[in-house]
């Protein structure tokens, strides 16, 4: 049985497009797999209209945003607004993952409240450090790497069958690793250091999930 994976992936401001080449990986990937439908909605196809159709039409069993948001919205290409309470019913018997800014606190509570599986995200915002001379090419910067290696670990795991709790808790581990991982104020003459451990940890903390646990794609 073919199962869809859907994936929303604006790239129109700095945060965007690191979070874009965040997952340029895993969408290699799932092109390449025959189990697995990808729905990707990247650049400026990642809007509300083309979300809401999706969800409808494709019926992804996992969805994965990418983008801004706040406790009860989560924003596509050019910030619009592509998934709030008016449209949350359609995340129904749905896995979300969210790396959005505080969506978990209030919309991933409402989502298991009109039937998703599971939310997944951050109950306050996520942060990412990054290193300005490197914007151009969010791959080659070292100071955005450890935040790349956590949210790939957690959709690696979501696509790849994992339970949602079990997903997270990798997760969580892989956090805990790259903040201990990190080299001394000498190996680091800019100063990033303290800065990126303490954004690590800021995500480590707030990460979260609502809903059943037990779920998987």
């Amino acid at each position: 049985m073919v199962k869809v994976f859907l994936a929303t992936r604006p790239k129109h401001d700095v945060i965007t497009s690191y979070l874009y080449a965040f997952s340029e990986e895993i969408i290699k990937a799932v092109k390449g797999m025959d189990n697995i439908h990808l729905a990707n909605l990247e650049g400026e196809s990642a809007t509300r209209f083309n979300l809401e159709q999706s969800l409808v039409k494709d019926k992804p069993k996992l969805i994965f945003l990418n983008g801004h948001g706040d406790k009860k919205r989560v924003a596509g290409h050019k910030d619009e607004v592509i998934l709030d309470e008016n449209n949350i019913h359609l995340s129904k018997d749905k896995i979300v993952y969210a790396i959005a800014c505080d969506s978990l606190e209030e919309l991933g509570e409402i989502a298991v409240e009109k039937g998703a599986k599971a939310y997944i995200g951050y109950r306050a915002k996520f942060m990412l450090v990054v290193d300005p001379s490197r914007t151009t090419s969010p791959n080659k910067d070292n100071n955005a790497l450890p935040f790349k290696k956590a949210c790939t670990t957690l959709i690696n795991s979501l696509i790849f069958g994992e339970k949602v709790n079990a997903a997270v808790e990798r997760t969580k581990s892989e956090y805990r690793q790259l903040i201990r991982s990190l080299g001394t104020s000498e190996d680091d003459p800019y100063g990033d250091v303290p800065l990126v451990r303490f954004a690590l940890a800021w995500n480590l903390e707030f990460l979260g999930v609502c809903g059943d646990g037990e779920e998987s794609f």
